[in-house]
């Protein structure tokens, strides 16, 4: 095979797979299989703390310098598509869950390493791919490899990235906004504080203090995201809402805290809501999983905190292992 039918075998063998996060058993063995299929010695690592999430990984080597290669064996839901989850062709494209993000980023690293492997190329240092658990959600994956690999020389994700080496990634801070009214019927003017409203107003208020430009370290100009992603509240259409409740996902950037940013989230909902009589807004972290659930379990560390979010980082550019893969593309 040349080296693109390669690449696409193990695309194809990874998506014909479901692995809905959580439920990443079945996949995790054909990772297994396609590691040892390229010449890799294969090891699993079991996430502490969370029963059944297992990390699948492939060694070459044993000596140093060590890098380690990283994608996420699990996926999203499959609600919503419009092709076959687990793969088809369609005019020389190749769809279906995770083709993006991201098992076509494993398929890369295994068509790499079988590639260096037939090529018989030498290898100076110890060549660790990781397939992770649960990255969609309890990122319980990431955190069990941090451990495992803390004498790393470096890391590398093989996340879509448009064809670039990039060097820095934004955090998430789960935001919740829950808006308290009172009660009233709607027949009566004026009546009650409009929970519903004053949600409305909070948001908007957040997302317009937020929504700003800030100059990232290594990276340079880039804008913040707000995204508004679930509202609940009211009973009926005759009833002044007295309880509405809105979680927002916002990315901010390395040198940027939660705490600090919670500080302006604080603010502008106090704001917000000082003229709207009966109304009150109160923010807090909190993080839904894709039913809308609020995640209860699992804290890892201080950078991945699965209730509230994660931590920003960046890498310098001046870096040997980012050097040499913006030199190799």
């Amino acid at each position: 095979m040349s080296d693109r039918e390669r690449s696409e075998y193990f695309l194809e063998r990874l998506v014909a797979v479901p692995s809905v996060s959580g439920d990443e058993g079945a996949v995790v063995g054909v990772c297994e299989k396609l590691m040892a299929e390229v010449g890799l010695s294969t090891r699993r690592r079991s996430c502490v703390g969370v029963d059944g999430a297992v990390n699948v990984e492939g060694v070459l080597g044993s000596a140093r310098p060590k890098l380690c290669i990283a994608g996420h064996v699990d996926t999203i839901p499959f609600d919503g598509m419009t092709v076959n989850p687990l793969g088809e062709r369609r005019n020389g494209r190749y769809y279906g869950r995770g083709t993006t993000d991201m098992k076509g980023g494993l398929a890369a690293v295994l068509a790499a390493v079988d590639r260096l492997v037939r090529g018989a190329a030498r290898l100076h240092g110890q060549l660790v791919v990781v397939g992770t658990a649960s990255e969609e959600t309890l990122k319980c994956g990431g955190y069990q490899l941090a451990q495992d690999h803390r004498d790393a020389d470096g890391v590398v994700c093989a996340e879509p990235s448009d064809g670039r080496v990039a060097v820095a990634a934004t955090g998430s801070l789960a935001l919740r906004l829950d808006a308290y009214g009172t009660g009233a019927h709607s027949s009566v003017p004026g009546g009650g504080g409009n929970a519903i409203l004053g949600a409305h107003a909070a948001a908007k208020a957040v997302v317009d203090a937020l929504t700003e430009t800030v100059d990232v370290r290594y990276v340079g100009p880039r804008r913040r995201a707000v995204n508004v992603g679930v509202v609940r509240g009211g009973i009926a259409q005759p009833v002044v809402p007295q309880r509405c409740t809105v979680w927002l996902d916002v990315r901010y950037f390395v040198g940027e805290t939660a705490g600090g940013l919670m500080q302006r989230v604080e603010a502008a909902c106090r704001q917000a809501v000082a003229e709207m009589p009966g109304v009150r807004v109160e923010a807090s972290q909190q993080r839904l999983d894709y039913e809308g659930r609020p995640y209860e379990r699992g804290t890892w560390g201080d950078f991945i905190h699965v209730e509230r979010g994660m931590k920003a980082f960046a890498t310098d550019p001046a870096s040997s292992v980012v050097r040499v893969f913006r030199e190799a593309v």
